[in-house]
């Protein structure tokens, strides 16, 4: 019932009585031009910034071959957000969902267009996501994600011609609200809280970016299935 007054409430607040584009249309074309590399792999430069954490920039090799499969090597620290290490376009259209188009919208001279997709499922943690796709390159340019908990995550796109629809850069802006973090730096967290008088075993606001830079990409190189396999001990 939620999920129809949502609809509802989106439909009549935004996008008028008719939409002007089939926002499916829209989204097929971006997982059409993703398809298209059958698998890369490249350099990643990952920058974190957030006020508990704190730790140097840190770099990995990504391997990727579709639909999913992904292998990282990193012979240092590389925290590597969840949703950067496939950002397959399938990664924001899995399941059962209502597409919308909300409106066209120019920025960076490019002409975007502007979706909201809405889980059909209750069982998502995700309520409702938001995508620009870049017009004349069918790949998108930005996420906006809302989650059931009150966090959001904002994913913004960089792309270099050459290597199109890969990006060349990704920049994750987080808001989670408290969550728990892990024990390696909850030390240095607590030692902080403390000093405010507010401390919250196991618990912090988790807030910042991640600045993940590709470089050096190999494209469609016919990478095995077997490459990705782990290693047994």
């Amino acid at each position: 019932m939620k999920k129809i007054f949502l609809i509802a409430f989106v439909f009549f607040c935004g996008f008028g009585f008719a939409q002007s584009k089939d926002p499916n249309k829209i989204l097929k074309a971006v997982e059409a031009r993703f398809d298209k590399v059958k698998d890369y792999q490249a350099n990643v430069s990952v920058k974190l910034d957030m006020d508990f954490v704190k730790v140097p920039e840190s770099k990995a090799k990504l391997y990727f071959k579709q639909p999913d499969k992904v292998k990282i090597e990193s012979t240092g620290f590389a925290m590597l957000p969840k949703q950067s290490v496939n950002f397959s376009p399938a990664q924001f259209l899995k399941g059962n969902f209502t597409a919308l188009y909300v409106r066209n919208e120019t920025a960076n001279n490019k002409n975007l267009d502007v979706i909201k997709i809405i889980p059909n499922s209750d069982t998502t943690d995700v309520i409702l996501t938001t995508v620009w796709v870049d017009q004349a390159q069918s790949v998108i340019t930005k996420v906006e994600t809302s989650t059931k908990k009150g966090g959001t995550i904002q994913i913004d796109f960089v792309y270099d011609p050459k290597t199109i629809p890969l990006p060349t850069t990704l920049k994750f802006s987080f808001n989670l609200g408290d969550v728990q973090i892990p024990a390696s730096v909850e030390s240095a967290q607590s030692n902080q809280n403390d000093k405010r008088g507010d401390r919250r075993s196991g618990a912090a606001k988790l807030k910042g970016s991640v600045i993940m830079t590709y470089s050096d990409y190999k494209i469609n190189t016919g990478i095995p299935d077997s490459f990705f396999d782990e290693k047994k001990k």
